[in-house]
C-alpha cells in the first residue's frame, strides 16, 4: 500500500522559500503561501504604464549549487548573465580627482524580463502541490493529531506535517511559539531601505549601468532599462543607505521619495545626457517604496544556516541566517530543505 506524501507548508516565496521547496518537491506535497500577489519576495518587479522597475534586489551572484540550480532557468531564458558597467560616483571629489571612477566588470545574474520572473519560473519548473498568493498567514496551530494548521485571512489550511517559515525574522518570530527558535529570530536586527523609481517616456542610453555613490543618503543608482531582456522607457532605480532610511523610517514614503529625488538632482546636476536624473520635467513616473526588512545588520550566522526543530516540525530559513545576499537565502533554504527531507 502506497503511503500519501507528507504535506509541507512553506510561508514566504523569496529565494529561501523557493530553494527549500525545490529540495522537497519530490518527497512531499508542498504548498507555498505568500502575502504578496507575486512570487519572489525582495526579488520584486514594479510595473507601471511607462516602465518596469526591479525595486528590490537588482542583481545577484551565483556559483556552485546555486549556479547549478539556475541552469534550467538560464536555458529557458528566465535568468540571464549580466556584467554591468559599474562606476563609483564621488560627489566630493577634488578638482584633480574624477567624479566617476570605472570599476572592474564582474559577471552577475538577473531574472528576465524582471526580477520577479525567477519565482514564476521556479514554480513552473517544479509544479508544487499548491500556490496561495495574496494570503497572509496570521497564526499556526497544532492539531490533536500533532499535525499543523495555518490560519490565514479567515481561512484554515490543515493537516501539514512540517511548516517552514521563510520570512524576515520579526515576521517569523510572530508565528513561532515561545522558545529557542523564536528567541533566535528576535535577536536579529534588520535594516530598512527606501527605493525611488523614476522613468522617462523615451529611452535614454547611459554610459554606465550601475553607479555606486559615496553619499550618506543615496547608495546606488541602477539603469534598470539596460539590463538584459528589458525594453521600453528609461527606468532608474535609486536605493538608499540603510542608516539614512532608519532615520527616516517614520516619515511618509512619498515625502521620503521627494527627498531622495532632490538629492539625486544634486548628485547628477552635471550629467546633461541623463535627463531623468537631473530634470523634473523629464520624469513620466515616480514612486517610492519602503523595505522595512531589507538586510540584516548582523546576520544570525547559525552554523547550519537555518533553524529547525524536528520534534515540532517547524523550520525557519532566510538570507538573514547567513548574510545579506541572494546566495545566502538560497544556501539557507537549500540546507533547511535537506534537513527536513531527512526528518520525513
Amino acid at each position: 500500500m502506497q503511503h500519501p506524501l507528507p504535506r509541507i507548508a512553506i510561508i514566504g516565496t523569496g529565494i529561501a522559500g523557493l530553494a527549500c521547496a525545490a529540495q522537497l518537491h519530490a518527497h512531499a506535497a508542498v504548498s507555498l503561501f505568500d502575502k504578496s500577489r507575486g512570487l519572489g519576495g525582495r526579488m520584486a518587479t514594479r510595473r507601471s504604464e511607462v516602465a518596469r522597475f526591479d525595486h528590490g534586489v537588482s542583481r545577484f551572484s551565483a556559483d556552485g549549487d546555486f549556479e547549478v540550480f539556475l541552469q534550467p532557468l538560464i536555458a529557458a531564458g528566465s535568468v540571464a548573465a549580466w556584467s554591468p558597467k559599474t562606476v563609483r560616483l564621488s560627489p566630493q571629489a577634488g578638482i584633480n580627482q574624477p567624479r566617476y571612477a570605472a570599476l572592474p566588470p564582474r559577471r552577475q545574474w538577473v531574472a528576465s524580463p524582471g526580477m520577479s520572473s525567477l519565482g514564476r519560473a521556479v514554480v513552473a519548473q517544479y509544479q508544487f502541490d499548491a500556490v496561495h498568493l495574496g494570503v497572509t498567514v496570521s497564526a499556526l496551530e497544532t492539531q490533536p493529531d500533532q499535525r499543523m494548521r495555518l490560519l490565514a485571512d479567515g481561512q484554515v489550511y490543515e493537516d501539514f506535517d512540517r511548516v517552514i517559515i521563510a520570512m524576515p525574522p520579526a515576521q517569523a518570530a510572530a508565528l513561532l511559539p515561545h522558545g529557542a527558535m523564536r528567541q533566535a529570530c528576535e535577536s536579529v536586527v534588520m535594516q530598512p531601505c527606501h527605493t525611488l523609481m523614476l522613468a522617462a517616456p523615451t529611452p535614454t542610453e547611459v554610459a554606465w549601468d550601475i553607479a555606486l555613490v559615496d553619499d550618506p543618503m543615496v547608495e546606488i543608482v541602477i539603469a534598470n532599462h539596460q539590463k538584459p531582456g528589458r525594453d521600453g522607457s528609461s527606468a532608474f532605480v535609486v536605493q538608499t543607505n540603510h542608516q539614512w532610511s532608519a532615520q527616516h523610517i517614520d516619515q511618509p514614503v512619498a515625502d521620503v521619495g521627494q527627498l531622495i529625488q532632490a538629492r539625486l538632482f544634486e548628485l547628477f546636476a552635471d550629467s546633461l545626457a541623463i535627463e531623468p536624473l537631473r530634470d523634473p520635467e523629464s520624469i513620466a513616473y515616480q514612486s517610492c517604496h519602503r523595505w522595512l526588512y531589507a538586510a540584516a545588520a548582523t546576520p544570525l550566522q547559525n552554523p547550519q544556516g537555518f533553524l529547525f526543530d524536528a520534534a515540532s516540525g517547524l523550520g525557519v530559513a532566510g538570507d538573514w541566517c547567513l548574510g545579506t545576499r541572494v546566495r545566502h537565502g538560497f544556501a539557507s533554504g537549500t540546507a533547511l530543505g535537506a534537513a527536513v527531507k531527512k526528518s520525513l
